[in-house]
């Protein structure tokens, strides 16, 4: 039995980045076989822009509740590869304003099939699942939302140090 399997709780967030990383994986050798210079981690930053057109960094970290550095490292990554183009913000000079180039809205067009297997793919993996995971994802993060991981701990160290 593998370490983490057995450690359960302790291994939770192990596990489920684990598992984000395989499909991650997965999906980016898809790209590659099919002669497409793509990553799978830049997938939401290259939608959310084909539907937004501009935005900055700290609105594509928000809409996409990913970290700030996460987001930056991912504008980089799509920059370099000619996908997106910045400009400065006419009103604030800090601010960068990141839109899809028009290579980015081929890209974007040229993954839509693959996008459409993909999800197909997802739904019949995760019906071969015991439970909706979707649908308690959901309700994990609500949670989370609710009261974060943090806040439970430090509530849970209180009460043991308490008694």
């Amino acid at each position: 039995m593998s370490l983490i399997n057995e450690l359960e709780e302790l291994a939770l967030a192990t596990r489920l980045k684990r598992l984000g990383e395989r499909l991650s994986q997965d999906v980016s050798k898809i790209y590659k076989e099919s002669a497409l210079d793509f990553e799978a981690k830049w997938y939401l930053v290259l939608e959310l822009l084909s539907r937004e057109k501009v935005m900055g960094i700290t609105e594509i970290s928000e809409s996409l509740q990913i970290s700030h550095p996460a987001v930056v490292q991912f504008v980089d990554q799509l920059l370099a590869n000619g996908l997106i183009k910045t400009a400065v913000d006419n009103k604030d000079a800090r601010r960068r304003l990141i839109s899809l180039t028009p290579a980015g809205k081929q890209m974007h067009k040229r993954i839509g099939p693959i996008l459409t297997v993909i999800k197909e793919e997802n739904k019949k993996w995760l019906a071969e699942a015991s439970a909706d995971l979707l649908q308690i994802l959901s309700e994990l993060e609500k949670s989370l939302d609710e009261r974060s991981m943090f806040k439970r701990i430090k509530i849970g160290l209180l009460e043991r140090s308490d008694s």
